[in-house]
């Protein structure tokens, strides 16, 4: 029993060591420790923790490609300091000090949410600005020297996390595909021989659509802003990317359709490639003499190799479909659209924050910039909802407070061992994976609280303020969880509006696509780019409610049926005989879709009312497509909603 219990023990360890990101966590004990030393040696460790405040950045980012990371990481340093310098120069008033605050956290939400910066949403912005705003006023010199300390720190966390762009450019993405090939691979073998458990195959189909969704992301955020073909790698991966949607495609019908099995060399086969991807190589065979190109569905010994000629039918494809770049403009037009999610959660955010602030400014508490910063992390910084986040991360800060006061009552750190030790540990808790919030939080707060201490005033100890930690930010998260209450996150006619541009942007690549015998690129980019924000409402809406609603189930079925009217022709099928009597029927199909989903969610009476079924006869010119539209509005109808959990749920 006891031996048994070890051994599991001792697996669980290695599963989770398994799972640190090794080189980022390497990289922040680098950024971190050099500039959290210097400046303490320099100026002090008062300075020096304004140094550390600025190496937060490095909790951003670390998914994105390199062309996008670096952009976006400088514009949040920006953002950090004029963050700290807006909290500086509130600070003493209670008044100016709210405003201040909300206006940060909303902006910065909008800021995360619209660009898809991966991190914990705005909550370290509101950390930042929190923590200047509630210290002693100073004057303009000394704002600016500390600004110039928080620079020197962010500058250095950018540094790291762009240098692994001189070693493997295209990291970001390779990750991304490896895991987009790996979950399909556990698709197909759930799906191989029909022998899978339902709930389990269709656990497994979202996991899969949700990888290939990120590896697509991934390969269009790598292209940067050049014209042009893409470099030989990033060809490679979006080669890879077409080949692992067909195989996709293919799983999904054979979930459907038990005479059309999936192979049983698949899984393998995709598992052995995403291992090559991962450790950046190709996973190529040599062609024989007999291969005339790809036809669906791919033999088992191809599904994920490469070859010259799928080489050459990708880079005649490129970039389809990936979407248009867009400039600031219409990225700010999407981000306040109806159909846009950002504005009512930057809204509670803000007021959560402006709430949090208050109350910390009138209540005895030692700390209340806790108080601002739990109301703001309660509503973002993981994939799950309010009251789990908010459980997660007091249990997680009262582990970290219980674990540093005990620590610190034994043995009084000094200067330089609370240096070390912060650094450490921080460095650790980014190695940590982005979904342990209970780890992160165990981590993260013995880093708060030996930074706090450092600059303790006489008379307090490290222990009261581990205490006071765990209440101030108990108060900060409930503040977050009322607002949470009281502003709705994501509006029903938000989620409606996501889903009718999507079936109509659908519609139209689906229209071009039998009218001329190909794919039309702006139409196909288009339908990508509207299926992408459909996914981010299927993703945010669980993770913005108190109570499951289940609008998330609701709109899987219609996710997963829009989702599969988009595969791009595999390559070297050759283009379809053009039928433009065939694209106007669907078109005109989805359009009457798109029209009817506007009235309400998928389910709702209003769409159980207005549904009709597609056209006849494109069930004998198109009887695969004329499937597809028939489940599309079933789903729409309601009559699919046999879902697996939503993300957060």
């Amino acid at each position: 029993m006891v031996t048994t219990a070890v051994t599991h023990a001792r697996r669980r360890w290695r599963e989770a060591v398994s799972r640190l990101d090794r080189a980022r966590g390497a990289k922040a004990l680098v950024a971190y420790g050099t500039s959290f030393g210097l400046v303490t040696a320099w100026a002090g460790v008062h300075n020096g923790i304004f140094a550390a405040m600025g190496c937060y950045i490095d909790a951003y980012g670390a998914r994105d490609p390199y062309p996008r990371r670096g952009p976006l990481l400088a514009v949040l340093s920006a953002g950090f300091a004029a963050a700290f310098l807006a909290g500086s120069l509130a600070a003493g008033t209670v008044w100016a000090m709210a405003g201040v605050l909300s206006v940060f956290a909303a902006v910065a939400t909008l800021f995360v949410r619209t660009l898809h910066l991966s991190g914990p949403g705005s909550y370290f912005v509101v950390l930042v600005a929190a923590l200047t705003a509630f210290l002693p006023p100073a004057g303009l010199a000394d704002t600016a020297s500390r600004t110039g300390f928080l620079l020197f720190g962010a500058a250095l966390s950018w540094a790291t996390a762009m240098s692994g762009r001189l070693v493997a450019p295209h990291a970001p993405e390779e990750r991304a595909v490896a895991t987009a090939l790996r979950a399909v691979a556990d698709f197909a073998r759930s799906t191989a021989g029909n022998g899978g458990a339902p709930d389990r195959t269709a656990a497994a189909q979202r996991r899969a659509y949700g990888a290939v969704h990120a590896a697509w992301s991934s390969v269009a955020d790598a292209r940067g802003r050049a014209a042009g073909p893409p470099p030989p790698r990033l060809l490679t991966l979006y080669a890879l990317a077409l080949r692992s949607e067909t195989v996709l495609d293919a799983a999904s019908e054979a979930a459907q359709r038990p005479d059309r099995p999936v192979p049983a060399a698949w899984p393998a086969a995709l598992r052995e490639a995403a291992a090559a991807v991962r450790s950046g190589r190709d996973p190529v065979r040599r062609p024989d003499a007999r291969e005339s190109g790809y036809a669906p569905p791919p033999r088992p010994e191809d599904v994920c190799a490469l070859s010259p000629g799928l080489l050459r039918a990708a880079r005649d494809l490129w970039p389809r479909p990936l979407p248009p770049r867009t400039g600031p403009g219409t990225e700010l037009r999407r981000l306040l659209s109806l159909s846009s999610p950002a504005p009512a959660v930057a809204l509670r955010v803000g007021l959560a924050v402006a709430a949090g602030t208050a109350l910390g400014t009138v209540l005895p508490v030692l700390h209340p910039a806790w108080v601002a910063v739990g109301a703001a992390a309660a509503l973002q910084g993981a994939d799950r909802r309010p009251p789990r986040r908010a459980a997660a991360r007091l249990t997680g800060t009262v582990a970290g407070a219980g674990v540093t006061a005990v620590a610190c009552h034994l043995h009084e750190p000094g200067l330089w061992a609370t240096v070390a030790t912060a650094t450490v540990v921080h460095a650790v808790s980014r190695a940590v994976p982005a979904g342990a919030l209970f780890t992160r939080m165990l981590l993260n707060t013995p880093v708060a609280l030996l930074l706090v201490g450092a600059v303790l005033p006489p008379g307090r100890s490290l222990e009261e303020l581990a205490l006071y930690r765990m209440l101030d930010l108990a108060l900060g998260l409930t503040v977050g969880l009322a607002a949470a209450v009281s502003v709705p996150g994501v509006p029903a006619r938000a989620v409606s509006a996501a889903v009718s541009e999507a079936v109509a942007a659908a519609g139209a690549a689906v229209c071009e696509r039998l009218r001329g015998g190909g794919a039309d690129a702006r139409a196909e980019g288009l339908a990508w780019q509207r299926a992408a924000v459909l996914w981010d409402m299927y993703a945010s809406v669980p993770a913005e409610e108190i109570r499951p609603t289940g609008t998330a189930d609701r709109l899987w079925p219609t996710l997963l049926t829009v989702r599969r009217l988009l595969p791009p022709r595999p390559p070297g099928t050759g283009p379809a005989r053009p039928d433009p009597g065939g694209g106007a029927l669907a078109g005109a199909y989805l359009r009457h879709l798109a029209d009817a989903a506007r009235q309400g969610l998928p389910g709702s009476p209003p769409l159980r009312s207005v549904t009709a079924r597609p056209p006849a006869a494109l069930a004998v010119r198109h009887p695969e497509l004329y499937d597809r539209l028939e489940a599309l509005g079933r789903a729409l109808r309601g009559d699919a909603l046999t879902s697996p959990a939503a993300p957060g749920g």
